[in-house]
This record gives structure tokens, sequence and C-alpha cells, in this order.
């Protein structure tokens, strides 16, 4: 087939959907038969050149009106089958079919996590996908329960692709050298927690920072807290938590890590903590345990699939138990012996090959559905 996708997200710093489209393209585009075209409003800076991969870039300043007014041309003119709406949202009108990937659905069900033009881009379109996308790829079962919950009419058209890990991820026997040498550049040369994703109201962070300030008002030992992601929207509260905290030397705000960078913090990190208030995947969480970083999470029902029973969890608003769970993952041993022996394991479990099987297979199915 001809698959275009929609490489937006491969324009900016590769967050969850960045590390998908990349991911999801490598793996559409080694399956016998496929040809991939990556289409952007701009050009795609310094994109590999890769194996039936193609990169359809323009020069528009807009991407939401590119969506809609230029990529339903370019898609007929490359000759597509089908277009992979890796940002949920697929152009209002054209003929090419719209096999529409759905991470979450929270600027639907929680408005007030997102940023304004997160909602304008999104809201109003996403009626209109639901209309026309002749498939719908969701990341994870528990993000298909909730769009066939919310939109029963799509019940028929939904299938699950679950997100991967990249093998590179996979822990390497451990490495002293290169953990404290992350130490040194991300925490000043001590042990960390580490978070590692967007700083956004959605992941709850400010609950992490209370549970870790609840654990060095009672040890000294317990690990500094690594917040690495870049600064996303609606942080004002979580900065200026940080900023009067007692404990402000020890929560050390890292930025942007690219796939390198946090790879070496996954390793490095004593634990990992993850307590979003919802996800619809949880990617972080699987590049951790890959690593076999003994991990904790919220119980957000994507976290509990993804986790099984190779990570703690603990209430996503609640500190004390949070704490509790942090110093479990911390202080006893033979927990975190079976973390790190489980972690990879539960982790070796999602495939970006499978992802792109199930994918290919829902793409066939939109394109045949309008031969």
């Amino acid at each position: 087939m001809r698959i275009a996708v929609d490489s937006r997200a491969l324009l900016a710093e590769r967050t969850g959907i960045g590390t998908y489209t990349q991911a999801i393209a490598r793996g559409l585009a080694a399956l016998d038969r496929n040809e991939i075209g990556l289409f952007s409003p701009r050009t795609l800076a310094d994109y590999p050149r890769e194996p039936r991969i193609s990169v359809h870039a323009d020069q528009h300043p807009f991407g939401l009106a590119w969506v809609q007014g230029t990529l339903p041309r370019r898609l007929e003119a490359w000759g597509a089958q089908v277009l992979l709406a890796a940002l949920t949202i697929g152009p209002g009108r054209g003929t090419t079919p719209i096999v529409s990937v759905v991470h979450d659905l929270t600027p639907i069900s929680h408005p007030e996590w997102h940023a304004t033009r997160t909602l304008v881009g999104f809201v109003p379109m996403w009626e209109r996908t639901v209309e026309r996308a002749a498939r719908f790829v969701c990341v994870s079962e528990t993000t298909a329960r909730d769009l066939v919950r919310r939109y029963p009419e799509t019940a028929s058209r939904v299938r699950v692709a679950r997100n991967g890990v990249d093998t590179a991820y996979f822990a390497p026997a451990d490495d002293p050298p290169a953990r404290q040498e992350a130490r040194r550049r991300w925490a000043g040369g001590r042990p960390f927690v580490l978070y590692l994703g967007t700083l956004e109201p959605r992941k709850n962070v400010e609950t992490l920072v209370a549970a870790c300030e609840r654990l060095w008002s009672r040890s000294k030992e317990f690990p500094d807290l690594v917040l690495a992601g870049g600064s996303g929207w609606k942080t004002e509260g979580l900065l200026a938590r940080i900023a009067r905290s007692p404990f402000r030397d020890r929560i050390h705000l890292g930025g942007y890590a690219p796939r390198d960078a946090a790879r070496d913090l996954y390793r490095a990190a004593e634990v990992f903590a993850y307590p979003s208030l919802e996800e619809g995947f949880g990617l972080p969480l699987l590049e951790a345990m890959a690593c076999g970083t003994p991990s904790v999470s919220s119980d957000a029902e994507a976290l509990v699939e993804v986790g099984g029973d190779a990570a703690l969890r603990a209430p996503a608003c609640d500190d004390e138990a949070l704490a509790r769970a942090l110093e479990r993952a911390f202080d006893d041993e033979a927990l975190r012996t079976r973390l790190r022996a489980e972690g990879p394991a539960r982790a070796s479990q999602f495939r970006w090959e499978e992802a792109a099987r199930n994918t290919a297979a829902a793409a066939a199915e939109a394109a045949e559905g309008a031969a």
C-alpha cells in the first residue's frame, strides 16, 4: 500500500507522539509492499533517508490550515491509498480514506488540562473526524474502551495497535561510569528519582514533588528529584511550588531530554516515577521498565495496562501513598531486584513491529472499503 502519514509531530522536539510517528512509519515501511510518505507543512529538519520512506514537505506556516486545505490535494497527487492521521485529526474533505490514531481523549474529557491552542485545533475538528474516519487505531485497550464508550457509533471501526518500545532501551550490563556521568550532568552528582515527560497539568508532577518533600523531611538519604522534560503549558503553579520548596536545591529541572539522553537518564535513575492523572498509554513508563529501572506510576487505567505487576502503583492524588511506594522502590532491595527483572520482561510484550502489523491491517481495511 501507499500509506501517507501526517508527520507534524516530527517538526518539534520528539515527545510521545513524535516518537510514535517515527516508529510506526519505520514499522510500516519494514512490512512487504508498503511505501510510506511522510507529509508535513514544513521541512523535517535532518530527517534521515530511509528505505521506502519519502518526505513530502510544504512551506505552510499553519499546520491546521495545511491539514484542511493543502494536505488533501497532496495526498491525491501522490496516489495515497490511505492517510494515517497520527495526530488524530484528519482532513474534513478529500477522497483519501482516513485512519485516525487516537492517543487519548483528554481534550474532550478534561479540557482544563490542555493549552488553548490544543483545544482550538482539536475539538472543532474531532467531530468531523469521528464522521469521516474509515478506521480508528487506538494505542491501548484503555483508549479503545474510552472511545467506544463516548462515541458508540465508532465501535465497528475501532482497532487496537498498542505502542511499542525501541529495542535500544532494553537494559545493558550495569555501567557505573555512565551512571555517575548522568548523575553529574542531571543531579549535581547525587542519586535521583526521575520523572520524564512534558511538564503540564495532566502529568500531576506537583503530587510527585509533595511526595518527595515528605521523604526528604524524613531522611536526607532519599535521592534527589530530576524533572526531565520540556516546559509545556499551565506550569505556573508547579514552578511556584518548586521555587518555594524548602528542598528547592534537591529538585532539578533538566529540560527536554532527547532520545539518547533519555535512555541514559532511565538507566541512571534509582527509581522512575510517573504519577499521571490519566494517560492514553504511558510510553515513558514502558521505556523505563525496558531499561530495568524500578518504576512507580499512578493507578490510571492505561498505566495499569502497561505496567502490569512489573511496576508499583499509588492513587494519583495521594502524595503520602506515592511517597510510600517511592520509598519501597528505593529501599527494598528484594523488591528492586524483582522489578529490575520483571520490567524488561513486561516491556518486551510491547513491540513496534506488532503495532505496525496491526496498523497496516487497519489501513488495508480502510483502503478496501474505499475501493
